[in-house]
């Protein structure tokens, strides 16, 4: 950690909220490892800011991790700000930022019990003025701001993995979120230097409902005998700018599990859950956090081949094994991510299939000369008939409905996902 500029103190302190510490101000709630990639977005755009959690420990370990650079900082002592939370204060003393209203940034366990007991409890200590953003990946909003009194504050704030390569921060608007707290939102976010994709609530959102069909079809496809190297030379010849096994070390084997229960609990006609996945946390390969996943990881660098016990992981449960041509690869890794996105932006999720260009890119890396969207244009309407047919008996995520097909049948991808989605093609 570079820590010449940063003056720090870290032994304990007592004081309470109302007593040293300020109230106002920007928290970030949970010092894992995606709390830890917030606070550094913070810290690299020279935001001053709160990290807390119930673990003092935990908070120590993240200032461990984190790097100061460009500013003078001043790192305060681990205060209680609750009965149940601590925090430490990373204080920019070169700009001054001041702050007329305190902004909650959750980025704990994806449990809704969990999250739903954190908000009640956090709307309490901070009070009815302070704006409460979640980091969930896949619960509904509306389902989180059950607990709180005004919903109205209430949004999600959802990052990606690895934030610091992620230009953008996906945040949905709740049925009760104020048009105000979204404004506050859109704001901040921009003061990190990322870009804002505004989306409806619903599971996954945008990015994670297209992403887990993908991550679950690459598990799939290892479990029929696909070597994860040729995976990984499919996902970067589509555009993605690593494995989808590796991106699952990154998210993390836990949180993809319960992304994926969310999605196979709301959709369970669009995905057939990978069995390997729970071998994987019962055997606590639970990603890059623990230096174990997918492959191995050794002072944060991958190894080049798979990890031999997820090798075995995949043979145990493959049930058949199946030569696929690289176009055949290609196709059953990415067609269902397009059959989704038509599905969303018929519910509503979004209004403009541009937006899904914007999410590809900001939020999982997407690398082209052309827009997500050219892809399956380029791919041709009549060939992602053929391979829905060719594959939909052997996985539910190559199955589109009825009337998307027949309007793919006349249309380009692009012009059938429109109408399919309510507008007018082009």
């Amino acid at each position: 950690m570079n820590v010449e500029r940063a003056k720090l103190s870290l032994q304990e302190s007592e004081s309470e909220v109302g007593g040293n510490a300020p109230i106002v101000g920007i928290y970030l709630v949970g010092a894992g490892v995606v709390g830890t990639a917030i606070l550094q977005a913070h810290l690299d755009a020279g935001v001053s800011v709160w990290l807390a959690d119930h673990d003092e420990d935990a908070i120590r370990n993240a200032v461990q991790r984190v790097s100061f650079l460009g500013a003078d900082w001043n790192v305060s002592s681990v205060q209680k700000i609750s009965t149940s939370m601590s925090a430490i204060q990373f204080c920019n003393r070169g700009v001054p930022q001041p702050c007329q209203q305190t902004l909650i940034i959750e980025s704990i366990v994806e449990k809704l019990d969990v999250k739903q007991a954190f908000f009640r409890d956090v709307e309490r200590v901070f009070g009815d003025d302070a704006l409460l953003c979640t980091n969930t990946s896949t619960l509904p909003i509306g389902r989180i701001a059950e607990s709180v009194e005004h919903a109205g504050r209430f949004s999600g704030m959802h990052f990606f993995m690895p934030v610091a390569e992620r230009p953008a921060v996906e945040l949905i608007v709740g049925s009760e979120t104020q048009p105000a707290t979204t404004e506050a939102c859109v704001s901040h976010v921009q003061r990190l230097g990322k870009e804002p994709l505004v989306v409806g609530d619903g599971p996954g959102f945008v990015v994670n409902r297209l992403l887990s069909l993908y991550l679950n079809e690459a598990m799939l496809l290892l479990c029929r005998g696909v070597p994860a190297a040729r995976i990984e030379a499919t996902a970067l010849v589509y555009g993605m700018p690593i494995s989808p096994l590796e991106l699952i070390d990154w998210i993390g084997a836990p949180t993809m599990f319960d992304a994926g229960r969310v999605f196979w609990q709301a959709f369970p006609d669009r995905i057939d859950p990978a069995p390997m996945l729970v071998a994987m946390i019962k055997s606590k390969r639970l990603g890059r956090a623990v230096s174990k996943g997918m492959y191995d990881y050794h002072d944060g660098q991958r190894d080049s081949e798979l990890s031999a016990q997820v090798v075995e992981f995949s043979e145990r449960y493959c049930r058949q094994k199946i030569e696929f041509s690289d176009r055949q690869l290609m196709e059953i890794m990415t067609i269902p991510m397009w059959i989704e996105a038509a599905l969303a932006l018929r519910s509503g999720v979004v209004d403009s299939y541009e937006l899904f260009d914007l999410a590809m890119q900001g939020g999982l890396g997407f690398d082209s000369s052309e827009p997500w969207h050219a892809f399956f244009d380029s791919m041709g309407s009549s060939a992602i008939l053929a391979a829905m047919e060719e594959w939909s008996a052997l996985t539910k995520s190559m199955n589109a409905p009825r009337e998307l097909c027949q309007l793919l049948a006349e249309n380009s991808p692009t012009d059938a996902m429109v109408a399919y989605g309510g507008g007018s093609t082009r």
